[in-house]
């Protein structure tokens, strides 16, 4: 047997964190003699290792102590087995709450982006709404109908598309083309300045579309609010999307009268 002492340097832990799990009843001392010197035998030196062991695998001393009360009523083999198994489903619902917080986090900063504070009470709402909704590798991704009668390689270029709330490198370079736009929104949408923006804005989302102008006009309707209460996509609102339909149409329309005096 070894003395208190000796046994918390063994094992490098304190002696007052060996009071305190005497204290409430997780590790006893196997002899306390009448002067106070508290010995500990190889059982209790074992015990105290699979304490340590459980502790730097996440389990709080409240399951350790579940965990060594459990293994008097069946093997201690199985019942180690079993509470591991436990621990393991515990550790992938945290990492699921973690990456659905992380995304609604996401979410939040790139509506801020988009939209400033206004309509935060809707956000909340979206939020809610998602909770039921699986993730899928850090995102929700959006659910399409199944009237819009897409083609499979219409879905997978859909399916592919960056997503608000996601890390993709490519939404960051939309959420600045969009800031730019509602910043210039003052401005006429047929101005040279906000023009410049409409076709960077094209030429990057139909790059998104794989250069499909049908498909990419398909989505555009799709989440355009019209008169809807609440935008389709957090931070792009009707009027939002008004003036981007204003300044997109306008440059189309140049491209066309200019193809049309080069010929």
């Amino acid at each position: 047997m070894i003395l208190i002492g000796e046994l918390a340097k063994k094992t490098n832990i304190s002696k007052r964190t060996l009071h305190y799990y005497e204290q409430i009843e997780l590790l006893q001392p196997t002899v306390i003699t009448e002067n106070g010197y508290r010995y500990y035998d190889e059982t209790a030196i074992l015990r105290l290792q699979k304490i340590l062991l459980l502790k730097s695998i996440g389990y709080t001393l409240e399951q350790i102590k579940e965990l060594f009360q459990n293994q008097e009523n069946q093997g201690e083999d199985e019942n180690w087995i079993i509470s591991l198994n436990e621990q393991i489903e515990l550790i992938e619902q945290k990492k699921e709450e973690l990456s659905r917080m992380q995304y609604y986090l996401r979410s939040t900063i790139h509506t801020l982006q988009m939209n400033g504070m206004n309509n935060l009470e809707k956000l909340l709402q979206i939020i809610a709404k998602m909770k039921d909704r699986p993730l899928t590798e850090g995102i929700i991704r959006p659910e399409f109908s199944d009237h819009l009668q897409l083609t499979s390689r219409e879905m997978d270029v859909l399916n592919q598309l960056p997503i608000l709330g996601s890390n993709d490198p490519r939404m960051e370079e939309l959420l600045t083309i969009f800031q730019r736009v509602r910043s210039l929104m003052p401005s006429s949408p047929y101005s040279e300045e906000v023009q410049v923006i409409a076709r960077q804005l094209y030429e990057t989302a139909l790059e998104l579309f794989d250069h499909d102008e049908k498909l990419l006009g398909k989505y555009w309707e799709l989440i355009n609010p019209g008169d809807a209460s609440e935008p389709v996509v957090m931070g792009m609102d009707d009027e939002f999307m008004s003036y981007v339909d204003e300044m997109i149409g306008y440059f189309l329309k140049q491209r066309v009268d200019n193809a049309d005096e080069g010929d």
